[in-house]
């Protein structure tokens, strides 16, 4: 094999690895086959622990991770600290587990989540290299489209299987509650900034159906998470991506009036739905008296019973069987640094910010290209996105978040490799 052979075997894996994730909206739906009132017992594992994604991240690993050197130099390569502070954290968990944790079964099972992702961002990392930038672009159009295709399945479902007043809430396929659908409308917008030009608006009407559909659809369903977390990241990508400046303030106020008109005459299916949702709860007395619809009480009862085990904290995906008994059930806090603190404690909270210090030591931001500006705008929003919500629980938007950050972040040494 030749050399010019061999680098484009290498970007076709790399274009099979970002059409898998790319079409992570329409697998949510299709592997767990999330359709209808009725569920099975495969249906309620896969959907209702949203595996799909991990499902996808498992395979890409197993079929496109060629560098079997990555991790034995990743940890060759890594310092005193670093071992020093991962035995810790790793001792830290093994005491919640043995200790601590209510279901040593879920444990297990997140803590292999936790695994089967770090293993897919090597492999995702090193398939980052073989890629070339149209690659990259072409994953946001795809990932656009298919949350437009995942929509599309929703609305088959609801023809075919009419639904309940609460199942317009609660059984909205491939979530478990309409407004993690809000990952997707996040999504779809940033996509839309991939087809950016800075000295062309040419694309500019190409870009708006991704950008007018996900601000339609974050109005209809009524979700103020994604609408904040969208605000944000295109402020985000105002301030950070000097040449495409004008392209993005012209490309967010067309969506946002597309939307607004649309959603001015578009009847809403339930009283959680629609803009007047959004524009009532956004109230100063609303927010005052309500909490954001409860989260400031569970913020505060969730750092009340994390308090009980501060450092080593409750264990992995404990939340469910040791939250707050109003909430029990429920996947997290609706806050990552509080779900943080409750499931491995001050050990976690401080390895996380190790972990970043160290990360911003190997690579720099860079904002070059229009894929690139797609990915600060899911990425900025993403991050104040789990803030206030679990977006950093489900596996879609952690797929799609490290996707983000490995196309904003560069390595900083020539070569492309990370070493301490």
């Amino acid at each position: 094999m030749t050399i010019d052979e061999a680098k484009m075997a290498r970007n076709h894996h790399g274009m099979a690895v970002f059409g898998l994730l790319a079409l992570l909206p329409i697998a949510s739906v299709i592997i767990p086959w999330d359709f209808g009132p009725l569920e099975n017992q495969y249906r309620q594992l896969m959907a209702g622990h949203s595996l799909s994604p991990i499902v996808i991240e498992l395979l890409i690993f197993i079929a496109f991770f060629k560098n079997e050197h990555l991790v034995s130099d990743f940890v060759r390569h890594s310092n005193w600290i670093d071992k020093i502070v991962g035995t810790v954290f790793l001792s830290a968990m093994l005491y919640s587990f043995l200790f601590v944790s209510h279901s040593q079964l879920l444990f297990i099972f997140g803590f292999l989540a936790v695994l089967i992702h770090l293993l897919f961002s090597l492999s995702l990392f090193d398939n980052m290299k073989q890629v070339d930038r149209h690659t990259q672009e072409y994953f946001w159009i795809i990932l656009g489209v298919s949350v437009i295709g995942y929509t599309a399945l929703w609305a088959v479902d609801f023809l075919v299987h009419p639904p309940s007043e609460r199942d317009w809430i609660d059984r909205v396929p491939g979530v478990t509650n309409v407004r993690w659908a809000g990952f997707f409308w996040l999504s779809i917008f940033s996509a839309g900034l991939a087809l950016a030009r800075p000295s062309s608006l040419k694309r500019l009407f190409p870009a708006l159906i991704f950008g007018a559909f996900g601000l339609t659809m974050t109005l209809w369903t009524g979700t103020r998470g994604s609408l904040i977390a969208i605000a944000f990241g295109t402020i985000c990508a105002i301030a950070l991506s000097a040449g495409y400046r004008k392209f993005i303030i012209k490309y967010c106020l067309a969506s946002a009036i597309i939307a607004i008109a649309i959603n001015v005459y578009a009847p809403v299916p339930h009283n959680l739905y629609g803009m007047d949702r959004i524009i009532a709860r956004l109230q100063p007395n609303e927010v005052a008296t309500r909490g954001g619809s409860g989260r400031t009480e569970l913020w505060k009862q969730t750092a009340q019973l994390a308090r009980a085990h501060p450092l080593t904290g409750h264990g992995i995906d404990q939340f469910q069987k040791m939250g707050p008994l109003e909430t029990l059930g429920f996947k997290g806090p609706h806050s990552f640094p509080l779900q943080l603190f409750f499931s491995v404690g001050l050990v976690g909270l401080f390895t996380l910010l190790y972990g970043i210090w160290r990360f911003l030591g190997m690579f720099r931001l860079q904002i070059d290209k229009p894929h690139e500006v797609a990915a600060l705008t899911f990425f900025s929003g993403g991050c104040l996105y789990s803030l206030y919500d679990n977006f950093a629980y489900y596996p879609y938007s952690i797929a799609i978040f490290t996707v983000s950050v490995f196309m904003v972040f560069k390595p900083r040494n020539a070569s492309g490799t990370v070493s301490a």
